[in-house]
């Protein structure tokens, strides 16, 4: 059986991801295990912004970039955890929704460039096969932008042009940092898709990605 890391988006957790994907669950039975991960709590970083079960990687700004001005400490929290989690199980892909999807990347790019972030080490060798993004976008500022380096793995995008949250156009640019991609179009909004035939695309691909 593979063993798929799901990342989270901002405001949400791994109980409200499962809760969305169990048609997904259900096309991988025997294939895979879907593991999903809460992010580090807040702790004294929490705002009324978040509800008690937010775990955001970093907090956002405008346009969907890194906020720098509450300072580095959330996401050097949040790569020691990434260090933790990586030290304790291997996994074979990772899907990931909107700020999920682009932690996705970034921790690919970590685990193939990991000098080029400070205090991560995780002492499991990981060999990811594959990455889904829903949603997803790039982030363009100081401590992401150096980080960026996708392995060549297959990966799979899904958008919907009309989505409010990432605009299609953001998630396409993310499609483009990756050398091996296929984009899915859809109409379920800013989500995980789960509707038409996408269980079926979602199974294929990970069988062709692992074969």
């Amino acid at each position: 059986m593979l063993n798929i890391l799901v990342i989270h988006g901002y405001v949400q957790s791994a109980a409200t991801v499962a809760q969305n994907t169990r048609r997904l669950r259900d096309a991988l039975d025997g294939v895979a295990v879907l593991h999903y991960v809460d992010g580090p709590p807040m702790g004294a970083n929490a705002s009324s912004s978040f509800s008690s079960s937010s775990r955001p990687w970093w907090f956002l700004g405008q346009s969907l970039e890194f906020d720098a001005s509450r300072g580095n400490s959330r996401w050097d929290d949040v790569v020691k955890w990434w260090e933790t989690e990586l030290s304790g199980r291997q996994y074979d892909g990772v899907i990931g929704l909107s700020q999920g999807s682009a932690m996705a990347a970034l921790l690919l790019s970590m685990i193939n460039h990991p000098r080029r972030v400070p205090g991560f080490s995780p002492t499991k060798k990981q060999d990811f096969k594959f990455g889904i993004f829903c949603s997803g976008f790039v982030s363009h500022t100081s401590p992401h932008a150096e980080i960026y380096g996708i392995p060549d793995i297959p990966t799979l995008h899904t958008v919907d042009d009309q989505d409010t949250i990432v605009r299609a156009a953001r998630t396409i640019e993310l499609q483009e940092k990756c050398t091996n991609s296929v984009l899915y179009r859809h109409h379920e909004g800013h989500a995980v898709p789960v509707g038409g035939n996408f269980p079926s695309v979602l199974r294929d691909f990970i069988l062709d990605a692992t074969k």
